[in-house]
Protein backbone atom coordinates (compact mmCIF):
# COMPACT_ATOMS: atom_id res chain seq x y z
CA UNK A 1 0.00 0.00 0.00
CA UNK A 2 2.31 2.62 -1.02
CA UNK A 3 2.05 6.46 -1.34
CA UNK A 4 4.68 7.22 -3.80
CA UNK A 5 4.57 11.18 -4.28
CA UNK A 6 6.91 11.63 -6.70
CA UNK A 7 7.38 15.03 -8.03
CA UNK A 8 7.88 15.38 -11.72
CA UNK A 9 9.74 17.94 -13.85
CA UNK A 10 6.71 20.24 -14.02
CA UNK A 11 6.34 19.96 -10.25
CA UNK A 12 3.13 17.84 -11.05
CA UNK A 13 2.38 14.77 -9.02
CA UNK A 14 2.28 11.58 -10.52
CA UNK A 15 -0.47 9.23 -11.57
CA UNK A 16 0.86 6.47 -9.07
CA UNK A 17 1.12 9.29 -6.08
CA UNK A 18 -2.43 10.75 -6.95
CA UNK A 19 -4.07 6.71 -6.53
CA UNK A 20 -1.91 6.15 -3.80
CA UNK A 21 -3.34 9.26 -2.33
CA UNK A 22 -7.34 8.31 -3.10
CA UNK A 23 -6.41 4.77 -2.33
CA UNK A 24 -4.96 5.97 1.47
CA UNK A 25 -8.38 7.91 1.54
CA UNK A 26 -11.00 5.38 1.03
CA UNK A 27 -9.07 3.01 3.41
CA UNK A 28 -9.36 5.21 6.12
CA UNK A 29 -12.72 6.10 5.13
CA UNK A 30 -13.88 2.26 5.58
CA UNK A 31 -11.29 2.00 8.70
CA UNK A 32 -13.70 4.35 10.65
CA UNK A 33 -16.91 2.45 10.16
CA UNK A 34 -16.23 -0.58 11.70
CA UNK A 35 -17.97 -1.45 15.00
CA UNK A 36 -15.36 -1.57 16.93
CA UNK A 37 -13.79 0.88 18.42
CA UNK A 38 -10.00 -0.61 19.14
CA UNK A 39 -10.68 -2.09 15.51
CA UNK A 40 -10.83 1.72 14.28
CA UNK A 41 -7.80 3.23 16.14
CA UNK A 42 -5.91 0.43 15.30
CA UNK A 43 -6.43 0.31 11.72
CA UNK A 44 -5.96 4.15 11.28
CA UNK A 45 -2.36 3.75 12.74
CA UNK A 46 -1.44 0.38 10.60
CA UNK A 47 -2.35 1.90 7.36
CA UNK A 48 -1.00 5.70 8.69
CA UNK A 49 2.45 4.22 8.96
CA UNK A 50 2.31 1.73 6.20
CA UNK A 51 1.73 4.39 3.47
CA UNK A 52 4.42 6.21 5.09
CA UNK A 53 6.61 3.54 4.74
CA UNK A 54 6.72 3.76 1.21
CA UNK A 55 6.38 8.09 1.01
CA UNK A 56 9.48 9.41 0.04
CA UNK A 57 11.55 11.19 2.46
CA UNK A 58 12.07 13.93 0.24
CA UNK A 59 7.59 14.58 1.70
CA UNK A 60 7.67 13.07 5.05
CA UNK A 61 6.89 15.72 8.20
CA UNK A 62 9.25 15.97 10.75
CA UNK A 63 7.12 14.23 13.56
CA UNK A 64 7.29 11.46 16.19
CA UNK A 65 5.93 8.82 13.65
CA UNK A 66 8.64 9.93 11.11
CA UNK A 67 11.01 9.18 13.75
CA UNK A 68 9.42 5.87 14.37
CA UNK A 69 9.14 4.82 11.01
CA UNK A 70 12.77 4.92 10.29
CA UNK A 71 13.50 3.25 13.90
CA UNK A 72 11.62 0.07 12.78
CA UNK A 73 10.20 -0.64 15.88
CA UNK A 74 6.77 -2.40 16.27
CA UNK A 75 4.88 0.66 16.21
CA UNK A 76 5.87 1.61 12.37
CA UNK A 77 7.88 0.16 9.72
CA UNK A 78 10.80 1.36 7.83
CA UNK A 79 10.67 3.63 5.03
CA UNK A 80 11.49 2.31 1.52
CA UNK A 81 14.22 3.52 -0.94
CA UNK A 82 12.87 5.39 -3.95
CA UNK A 83 13.57 3.08 -6.04
CA UNK A 84 11.74 0.03 -4.55
CA UNK A 85 8.49 2.54 -3.94
CA UNK A 86 8.81 2.85 -8.01
CA UNK A 87 8.93 -0.66 -8.10
CA UNK A 88 6.18 -2.12 -5.65
CA UNK A 89 3.90 0.89 -6.66
CA UNK A 90 1.61 -0.82 -9.04
CA UNK A 91 1.58 -4.52 -6.65
CA UNK A 92 1.22 -2.63 -3.40
CA UNK A 93 -1.72 -0.94 -5.11
CA UNK A 94 -3.61 -4.23 -6.45
CA UNK A 95 -3.02 -5.33 -2.54
CA UNK A 96 -4.25 -2.25 -1.24
CA UNK A 97 -7.77 -2.42 -3.28
CA UNK A 98 -8.08 -6.15 -2.02
CA UNK A 99 -7.84 -4.80 1.81
CA UNK A 100 -10.09 -2.13 1.13
CA UNK A 101 -12.71 -5.18 -0.20
CA UNK A 102 -12.37 -6.84 2.87
CA UNK A 103 -12.58 -3.98 4.97
CA UNK A 104 -16.22 -3.13 3.11
CA UNK A 105 -16.91 -7.21 3.02
CA UNK A 106 -16.50 -6.72 7.24
CA UNK A 107 -18.55 -3.44 7.56
CA UNK A 108 -21.41 -5.62 5.87
CA UNK A 109 -21.19 -7.66 7.82
CA UNK A 110 -19.64 -10.92 7.09
CA UNK A 111 -18.49 -12.30 9.56
CA UNK A 112 -15.13 -14.33 9.20
CA UNK A 113 -14.46 -10.93 7.83
CA UNK A 114 -15.28 -8.79 10.83
CA UNK A 115 -13.85 -11.75 13.14
CA UNK A 116 -10.80 -12.05 11.07
CA UNK A 117 -10.43 -7.59 11.28
CA UNK A 118 -11.22 -8.46 15.26
CA UNK A 119 -8.56 -11.03 15.45
CA UNK A 120 -5.73 -8.46 13.98
CA UNK A 121 -7.19 -5.56 16.24
CA UNK A 122 -6.75 -7.54 19.68
CA UNK A 123 -3.40 -9.15 18.97
CA UNK A 124 -4.74 -13.11 17.59
CA UNK A 125 -3.40 -12.21 14.63
CA UNK A 126 -0.71 -10.10 12.98
CA UNK A 127 1.57 -7.45 13.98
CA UNK A 128 -0.03 -6.75 17.05
CA UNK A 129 0.58 -10.13 18.62
CA UNK A 130 4.33 -9.78 18.00
CA UNK A 131 4.16 -6.45 19.33
CA UNK A 132 2.43 -8.62 22.80
CA UNK A 133 4.39 -10.82 22.80
CA UNK A 134 7.46 -9.07 22.84
CA UNK A 135 5.96 -7.46 26.44
CA UNK A 136 5.50 -10.86 27.95
CA UNK A 137 8.67 -12.22 26.66
CA UNK A 138 10.58 -9.37 28.65
CA UNK A 139 12.15 -11.52 32.18
CA UNK A 140 10.82 -10.48 35.87
CA UNK A 141 12.17 -7.40 37.31
CA UNK A 142 11.86 -8.65 40.43
CA UNK A 143 11.11 -11.92 42.53
CA UNK A 144 7.10 -11.68 42.76
CA UNK A 145 7.42 -12.78 46.32
CA UNK A 146 6.43 -11.43 49.94
CA UNK A 147 9.71 -9.37 50.51
CA UNK A 148 10.23 -8.72 46.61
CA UNK A 149 13.62 -9.22 46.55
CA UNK A 150 15.74 -8.36 43.22
CA UNK A 151 16.07 -11.22 41.09
CA UNK A 152 20.63 -11.54 40.53
CA UNK A 153 21.34 -10.37 37.02
CA UNK A 154 22.34 -12.89 34.22
CA UNK A 155 25.31 -10.79 32.92
CA UNK A 156 26.73 -14.25 31.71
CA UNK A 157 25.10 -17.41 29.99
CA UNK A 158 22.04 -18.78 31.04
CA UNK A 159 22.06 -22.67 32.08
CA UNK A 160 20.59 -23.72 28.95
CA UNK A 161 23.32 -21.87 27.30
CA UNK A 162 25.87 -23.44 29.12
CA UNK A 163 24.58 -26.58 28.14
CA UNK A 164 24.67 -26.48 24.56
CA UNK A 165 27.31 -24.07 23.84
CA UNK A 166 25.44 -21.07 22.32
CA UNK A 167 24.45 -17.73 23.01
CA UNK A 168 21.21 -18.04 20.98
CA UNK A 169 18.48 -15.57 22.16
CA UNK A 170 15.52 -18.58 22.06
CA UNK A 171 17.89 -20.60 24.56
CA UNK A 172 17.89 -18.03 27.69
CA UNK A 173 13.65 -18.53 28.23
CA UNK A 174 14.20 -22.53 29.63
CA UNK A 175 15.72 -23.62 32.66
CA UNK A 176 17.96 -26.60 32.31
CA UNK A 177 16.97 -30.10 31.62
CA UNK A 178 15.77 -32.50 34.29
CA UNK A 179 15.73 -35.90 33.67
CA UNK A 180 12.21 -37.87 33.85
CA UNK A 181 12.73 -41.40 32.71
CA UNK A 182 14.19 -41.69 29.44
CA UNK A 183 13.60 -37.95 28.47
CA UNK A 184 14.60 -34.62 29.76
CA UNK A 185 12.03 -32.17 30.70
CA UNK A 186 13.09 -28.39 29.78
CA UNK A 187 10.36 -25.88 31.54
CA UNK A 188 10.12 -22.47 30.91
CA UNK A 189 12.80 -20.15 33.69
CA UNK A 190 11.28 -19.20 36.76
CA UNK A 191 12.40 -15.51 35.28
CA UNK A 192 9.71 -15.57 33.13
CA UNK A 193 6.62 -16.16 35.24
CA UNK A 194 4.64 -14.67 32.99
CA UNK A 195 5.63 -16.42 29.96
CA UNK A 196 5.05 -19.94 32.03
CA UNK A 197 1.76 -19.06 33.26
CA UNK A 198 0.11 -18.36 29.85
CA UNK A 199 1.80 -21.51 28.12
CA UNK A 200 0.38 -23.48 31.67
CA UNK A 201 -3.07 -22.21 31.90
CA UNK A 202 -3.18 -22.14 27.66
CA UNK A 203 -2.52 -25.63 27.16
CA UNK A 204 -3.99 -26.80 30.08
CA UNK A 205 -7.50 -25.31 28.51
CA UNK A 206 -6.71 -26.39 25.16
CA UNK A 207 -7.08 -23.14 23.40
CA UNK A 208 -5.72 -22.65 20.16
CA UNK A 209 -6.82 -20.22 17.25
CA UNK A 210 -5.76 -23.02 14.56
CA UNK A 211 -3.94 -25.67 16.41
CA UNK A 212 -3.20 -26.22 20.37
CA UNK A 213 -0.13 -26.24 21.51
CA UNK A 214 1.69 -29.67 22.50
CA UNK A 215 2.60 -29.02 26.05
CA UNK A 216 3.97 -26.05 28.51
CA UNK A 217 7.38 -27.70 28.85
CA UNK A 218 9.61 -29.66 26.16
CA UNK A 219 10.20 -33.31 26.17
CA UNK A 220 13.05 -34.69 24.58
CA UNK A 221 14.33 -38.33 24.53
CA UNK A 222 18.19 -38.49 26.14
CA UNK A 223 19.60 -41.01 23.64
CA UNK A 224 18.81 -40.84 19.83
CA UNK A 225 17.74 -43.97 17.66
CA UNK A 226 21.39 -45.70 17.81
CA UNK A 227 21.25 -45.21 21.62
CA UNK A 228 24.20 -43.20 21.73
CA UNK A 229 23.87 -39.75 23.43
CA UNK A 230 22.01 -36.45 21.87
CA UNK A 231 24.08 -34.92 19.70
CA UNK A 232 23.82 -30.89 20.67
CA UNK A 233 23.61 -29.57 17.39
CA UNK A 234 20.51 -31.61 17.21
CA UNK A 235 19.32 -30.91 20.58
CA UNK A 236 19.39 -27.41 20.21
CA UNK A 237 18.02 -27.72 16.73
CA UNK A 238 14.63 -29.44 18.56
CA UNK A 239 14.73 -26.18 20.97
CA UNK A 240 14.48 -23.93 18.34
CA UNK A 241 11.71 -25.94 16.81
CA UNK A 242 9.69 -26.20 19.80
CA UNK A 243 9.76 -22.59 20.91
CA UNK A 244 8.93 -21.23 17.28
CA UNK A 245 5.40 -23.73 17.19
CA UNK A 246 5.32 -22.59 21.17
CA UNK A 247 5.54 -18.73 19.96
CA UNK A 248 3.48 -19.27 16.90
CA UNK A 249 0.47 -21.12 18.15
CA UNK A 250 0.95 -18.84 21.61
CA UNK A 251 -2.29 -16.36 22.37
CA UNK A 252 -0.53 -13.36 24.31
CA UNK A 253 -2.22 -11.63 27.11
CA UNK A 254 -4.04 -8.40 26.45
CA UNK A 255 -4.05 -5.53 28.83
CA UNK A 256 -6.22 -5.62 31.97
CA UNK A 257 -8.29 -2.87 31.05
CA UNK A 258 -8.49 -4.24 27.07
CA UNK A 259 -9.97 -7.15 28.28
CA UNK A 260 -12.20 -5.69 30.90
CA UNK A 261 -13.67 -3.67 28.45
CA UNK A 262 -14.47 -6.16 26.24
CA UNK A 263 -15.97 -8.69 29.02
CA UNK A 264 -18.27 -6.01 29.92
CA UNK A 265 -19.40 -5.64 26.05
CA UNK A 266 -20.08 -9.05 25.91
CA UNK A 267 -21.92 -9.42 29.27
CA UNK A 268 -24.13 -6.25 28.60
CA UNK A 269 -22.57 -3.90 31.04
CA UNK A 270 -20.84 -0.91 27.87
CA UNK A 271 -22.42 0.32 25.15
CA UNK A 272 -20.93 -1.47 21.77
CA UNK A 273 -19.25 1.83 20.44
CA UNK A 274 -21.09 2.02 16.69
CA UNK A 275 -20.09 4.47 14.41
CA UNK A 276 -22.92 5.85 11.35
CA UNK A 277 -21.26 6.04 7.84
CA UNK A 278 -21.23 9.28 6.68
CA UNK A 279 -23.83 9.55 3.42
CA UNK A 280 -22.34 10.32 -0.11
CA UNK A 281 -22.66 14.17 -0.93
CA UNK A 282 -24.68 14.82 -3.91
CA UNK A 283 -24.15 17.96 -6.93
CA UNK A 284 -26.26 20.56 -6.02
CA UNK A 285 -26.06 22.18 -9.30
CA UNK A 286 -25.44 19.34 -11.73
CA UNK A 287 -24.54 20.13 -15.25
CA UNK A 288 -27.04 18.79 -18.09
CA UNK A 289 -25.21 15.60 -19.70
CA UNK A 290 -25.47 15.06 -23.28
CA UNK A 291 -26.17 12.13 -25.18
CA UNK A 292 -23.24 11.93 -27.02
CA UNK A 293 -21.36 11.50 -23.41
CA UNK A 294 -23.87 8.97 -21.92
CA UNK A 295 -23.06 6.90 -25.09
CA UNK A 296 -19.68 6.94 -24.43
CA UNK A 297 -19.81 6.07 -20.98
CA UNK A 298 -21.90 3.32 -21.46
CA UNK A 299 -19.70 1.86 -24.27
CA UNK A 300 -16.49 2.98 -22.03
CA UNK A 301 -17.78 1.12 -19.10
CA UNK A 302 -18.78 -1.66 -21.12
CA UNK A 303 -15.49 -2.48 -23.14
CA UNK A 304 -13.85 -2.19 -19.42
CA UNK A 305 -15.15 -5.40 -18.27
CA UNK A 306 -14.58 -5.00 -14.53
CA UNK A 307 -15.44 -7.52 -12.04
CA UNK A 308 -17.36 -6.83 -9.06
CA UNK A 309 -16.17 -7.70 -5.83
CA UNK A 310 -18.30 -10.09 -2.88
CA UNK A 311 -18.82 -6.48 -1.41
CA UNK A 312 -20.73 -5.56 -4.53
CA UNK A 313 -22.82 -8.87 -4.63
CA UNK A 314 -22.27 -10.85 -1.54
CA UNK A 315 -23.81 -13.90 -1.22
CA UNK A 316 -23.97 -17.98 0.17
CA UNK A 317 -23.49 -19.07 3.77
CA UNK A 318 -21.26 -16.03 4.86
CA UNK A 319 -23.81 -13.75 2.68
CA UNK A 320 -24.19 -10.05 4.75
CA UNK A 321 -25.39 -10.16 8.78
CA UNK A 322 -26.99 -6.69 10.40
CA UNK A 323 -24.25 -5.83 13.01
CA UNK A 324 -26.46 -4.90 15.91
CA UNK A 325 -25.41 -5.56 20.02
CA UNK A 326 -26.91 -9.17 19.66
CA UNK A 327 -24.24 -10.34 16.84
CA UNK A 328 -21.12 -7.82 18.11
CA UNK A 329 -21.38 -9.63 21.42
CA UNK A 330 -21.63 -13.02 19.63
CA UNK A 331 -18.36 -12.02 17.99
CA UNK A 332 -16.94 -10.73 21.03
CA UNK A 333 -17.66 -13.99 23.53
CA UNK A 334 -15.58 -15.69 20.61
CA UNK A 335 -12.40 -12.97 20.47
CA UNK A 336 -12.50 -13.23 24.40
CA UNK A 337 -12.03 -16.95 24.43
CA UNK A 338 -9.09 -16.84 23.00
CA UNK A 339 -7.68 -13.86 25.22
CA UNK A 340 -6.95 -13.81 28.56
CA UNK A 341 -5.49 -11.08 31.28
CA UNK A 342 -2.68 -11.43 34.32
CA UNK A 343 -3.26 -10.40 37.46
CA UNK A 344 -0.81 -11.14 40.22
CA UNK A 345 -1.31 -12.99 43.93
CA UNK A 346 0.49 -11.66 46.43
CA UNK A 347 -0.91 -14.69 48.89
CA UNK A 348 0.32 -16.98 46.35
CA UNK A 349 3.02 -15.03 45.17
CA UNK A 350 2.60 -15.65 41.72
CA UNK A 351 0.58 -14.59 38.49
CA UNK A 352 -2.97 -15.80 37.41
CA UNK A 353 -4.15 -15.80 34.03
CA UNK A 354 -8.24 -15.38 33.75
CA UNK A 355 -9.31 -16.47 30.39
CA UNK A 356 -12.76 -15.46 28.81
CA UNK A 357 -15.79 -17.95 28.53
CA UNK A 358 -18.25 -18.28 25.40
CA UNK A 359 -22.20 -17.13 25.56
CA UNK A 360 -23.78 -20.24 27.84
CA UNK A 361 -26.97 -20.42 25.52
CA UNK A 362 -30.40 -20.71 28.07
CA UNK A 363 -31.38 -23.79 28.91
CA UNK A 364 -35.14 -24.60 27.82
CA UNK A 365 -37.09 -23.53 30.71
CA UNK A 366 -40.09 -25.66 32.23
CA UNK A 367 -43.84 -24.03 33.01
CA UNK A 368 -46.37 -25.29 35.14
CA UNK A 369 -49.02 -26.91 32.57
CA UNK A 370 -52.45 -28.05 33.75
CA UNK A 371 -52.67 -31.65 33.71
CA UNK A 372 -56.12 -31.69 31.79
CA UNK A 373 -54.28 -30.39 28.51
CA UNK A 374 -52.88 -33.80 27.93
CA UNK A 375 -55.21 -36.07 29.16
CA UNK A 376 -55.75 -39.16 27.33
CA UNK A 377 -52.49 -38.89 25.24
CA UNK A 378 -49.89 -41.70 25.88
CA UNK A 379 -46.13 -41.00 25.89
CA UNK A 380 -45.24 -40.68 22.54
CA UNK A 381 -48.02 -37.99 22.24
CA UNK A 382 -50.15 -39.89 20.22
CA UNK A 383 -53.81 -40.63 21.21
CA UNK A 384 -54.22 -44.68 21.32
CA UNK A 385 -57.28 -46.22 19.16
CA UNK A 386 -59.84 -48.18 20.50
CA UNK A 387 -60.49 -51.72 19.72
CA UNK A 388 -63.38 -52.83 18.11
CA UNK A 389 -65.87 -54.56 19.83
CA UNK A 390 -66.97 -57.07 16.72
CA UNK A 391 -63.46 -58.28 16.53
CA UNK A 392 -61.89 -60.88 18.86
CA UNK A 393 -58.83 -60.23 21.43
CA UNK A 394 -56.04 -62.12 19.84
CA UNK A 395 -53.75 -60.92 22.47
CA UNK A 396 -54.23 -64.25 24.53
CA UNK A 397 -54.33 -66.53 21.47
CA UNK A 398 -52.72 -69.56 21.62
CA UNK A 399 -49.22 -69.41 19.18
CA UNK A 400 -48.63 -72.11 16.66
CA UNK A 401 -45.34 -73.93 18.04
CA UNK A 402 -42.91 -73.79 14.61
CA UNK A 403 -41.86 -77.27 13.90
CA UNK A 404 -39.04 -77.08 12.10
CA UNK A 405 -37.78 -80.42 9.93
CA UNK A 406 -35.20 -82.48 9.60
CA UNK A 407 -33.82 -85.90 8.16
CA UNK A 408 -32.53 -89.24 9.80
CA UNK A 409 -28.87 -87.59 10.59
CA UNK A 410 -31.07 -84.35 12.24
CA UNK A 411 -29.98 -81.71 9.58
CA UNK A 412 -32.55 -79.38 8.72
CA UNK A 413 -35.12 -79.74 5.51
CA UNK A 414 -35.80 -77.30 3.04
CA UNK A 415 -39.07 -77.97 0.52
CA UNK A 416 -38.99 -76.61 -2.65
CA UNK A 417 -41.75 -74.18 -3.56
CA UNK A 418 -43.09 -76.89 -6.25
CA UNK A 419 -43.55 -79.88 -3.05
CA UNK A 420 -47.40 -79.19 -3.02
CA UNK A 421 -47.72 -79.32 -6.61
CA UNK A 422 -46.22 -83.06 -6.64
CA UNK A 423 -48.49 -86.58 -6.77
CA UNK A 424 -49.54 -87.87 -3.20
CA UNK A 425 -46.96 -91.04 -4.15
CA UNK A 426 -44.01 -88.68 -4.47
CA UNK A 427 -41.19 -89.77 -1.81
CA UNK A 428 -40.75 -85.70 -0.99
CA UNK A 429 -44.58 -84.90 -1.52
CA UNK A 430 -45.00 -87.36 1.76
CA UNK A 431 -42.11 -85.71 3.83
CA UNK A 432 -43.72 -82.70 3.21
CA UNK A 433 -46.89 -84.26 4.62
CA UNK A 434 -45.82 -85.80 7.44
CA UNK A 435 -44.10 -82.64 8.62
CA UNK A 436 -47.68 -80.96 8.07
CA UNK A 437 -49.35 -83.32 10.43
CA UNK A 438 -46.83 -83.07 12.80
CA UNK A 439 -46.87 -79.24 13.04
CA UNK A 440 -50.80 -79.52 12.99
CA UNK A 441 -50.73 -82.02 16.32
CA UNK A 442 -48.18 -79.47 18.05
CA UNK A 443 -50.67 -76.27 17.65
CA UNK A 444 -53.21 -79.01 19.33
CA UNK A 445 -51.32 -80.13 22.56
CA UNK A 446 -50.34 -75.91 22.89
CA UNK A 447 -54.05 -74.63 22.87
CA UNK A 448 -54.46 -77.97 25.46
CA UNK A 449 -52.44 -76.36 27.60
CA UNK A 450 -53.68 -72.69 27.43
CA UNK A 451 -57.10 -73.84 27.75
CA UNK A 452 -56.32 -75.96 30.93
CA UNK A 453 -54.59 -72.93 32.49
CA UNK A 454 -57.21 -70.42 32.02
Amino acid sequence: MPVSLQQTAAGVKSVSGVKSIHLLRALLREASYLPDETARHYFRRYLVSRFKAYQPKQNATASFDVEAVEKYRHQSFRRRHVGIINERAHRLQRKGHKGLNYLRRANLGEQPCLQKVLHFAYGRLGRRKHVLLDALLKPDPFMQGSNETALPDFTGPTPLQKLYYSDKRYLQYFDAPKLSKANHVISISDRYSCLRTVLQSQHQKGLGLHRDLKGAAFKTPVHNIWHRPMPIKRARNNVKRWYAETMERLLPPLPNEEWDNMHAMVTGEKWISFTKPRTPGVELNPSPVQDVDLFKKIIHEGLALDKLSRADRPAGINRPHTINPKFMRRLYSKILALCCKLDYDHERGRWIATWGEPIQRDTLKTYPVDESLFAGVDATGHVPKEKKKNTPDMGDAPKVAYIQPRNDKGEYLRFPFFTEFLPPNNPLRKELDEWKRKRAAAAVAESGKASSKR
